[in-house]
């Protein structure tokens, strides 16, 4: 479910850095093919600001996060010529759709007249794409596709990004899909529904999946920067002593990190149980946690009290297979999924 805008692909190189740029952070990673065809480790690195880099999924200064990815690239010493990137899920629309079974070409026509009718913007503003997740269960004779679509001045202000950095962008994914690909790879979850939370600076993604399908999607408009937010507002701080007392957990921070578990965990039982109201065959047997944002200090531990289901922090890492060779932190794995599964977009015959 992850190649969206294929269009937008060239040829593959041999490997890529998985960039992900987020509201006030830049991540990257880079891993090689093995001779085994699995994934070893070759580096990462990631810068914070304090000024957003995003607004509504639009990079606001292409030439500023060029040269900030060019530098971090620099100075971890990460070589690589080309470049895999994801897009905000609040950036682009998704929509689940029941279509008879067609040829190639009758199937690319009727997708078009779909996304007409589905997407408010005019076909020249936006790029689309679709994936056939599967034959339709409950309608005899239909299949099930996710349209995907984005506005073009998004999309090409990535492509500008990446050009000015020395880059080639050679796949543009979807942050939620890289996530929800990686546990389907990791983990293999088979006999029930699992919950993905990505609990970013702004933003929270929750998707819920079976297998390999995306059965639901939502975006809850909190993050971590509720949280500075509130100790500035409550204790009359500036941005950076807020900050500091948010990461280190002061007691000036209290209230707002417990206002802001309450509110996650609420948020996520929520979908949880509207879920399982609308398809009550279906149960959710995981909730895992990613994003810097998860590790507030007692956030697992009250969605698991909520939820009545086991929690646990995405770990990316796991695909590795550096038979001893030196790796990641296990402490940075919630930092880095979306970078880490994008540079895993490698060829299959690419070594």
């Amino acid at each position: 479910m992850s190649r969206f805008f294929d269009k937008l692909r060239l040829r593959q190189p041999r490997q890529v850095v998985g960039v992900d740029i987020g509201t006030t952070s830049i991540k990257a990673c880079l891993l090689s093919r093995t001779k085994e065809g699995g994934f070893a480790f070759e580096g990462m690195a990631s810068r914070t600001y304090d000024d957003d880099l995003l607004h509504d999924g639009n990079i606001i200064d292409p030439v500023f996060v060029s040269r900030e990815l060019r530098h971090l690239l620099d100075v971890h010493s990460i070589r690589a010529t080309a470049a895999t990137s994801a897009l905000s899920s609040y950036s682009v629309i998704t929509k689940r759709v029941a279509m008879p079974f067609l040829e190639k070409e009758a199937l690319e026509e009727s997708v078009r007249l779909e996304v007409e009718n589905i997407i408010p913007f005019p076909l020249k503003d936006i790029y689309y794409s679709y994936y056939i997740m599967g034959v339709d269960e409950e309608k005899e004779g239909m299949m099930n596709l996710l349209i995907v679509a984005a506005k073009k001045e998004i999309v090409e202000g990535y492509m500008r990004t990446f050009d000015l950095a020395g880059l080639r962008l050679s796949a543009l994914d979807v942050d939620v899909f890289a996530i929800t690909n990686l546990i389907e790879q990791i983990y293999r979850p088979k006999d029930y529904s699992v919950l993905a939370a990505d609990i970013g600076a702004s933003v929270t993604n929750i998707a819920i999946v079976k297998e390999m399908n995306i059965e639901f999607t939502r975006e809850i408009l909190i993050g971590g920067k509720y949280i500075t937010a509130e100790i500035e507002r409550q204790h009359k701080l500036d941005h950076g002593e807020a900050e500091e007392k948010k990461v280190s957990a002061h007691g000036d921070a209290t209230e707002a990190l417990r206002d802001f578990v309450s509110n996650i965990s609420s948020e996520i039982n929520k979908t949880v149980n509207f879920y399982v109201a609308t398809k009550p065959r279906e149960t959710v047997g995981k909730i895992y946690l990613t994003g810097g944002s998860a590790l507030v200090a007692g956030l697992k531990e009250q969605i698991e009290k909520e939820t009545a289901i086991g929690v646990e922090f995405l770990n990316p890492f796991l695909l590795l297979t550096n038979d001893g060779m030196e790796g990641p932190e296990a402490g940075q794995a919630c930092f880095m999924p979306v970078a880490f599964y994008l540079s895993t977009r490698i060829d299959e015959n690419g070594r």
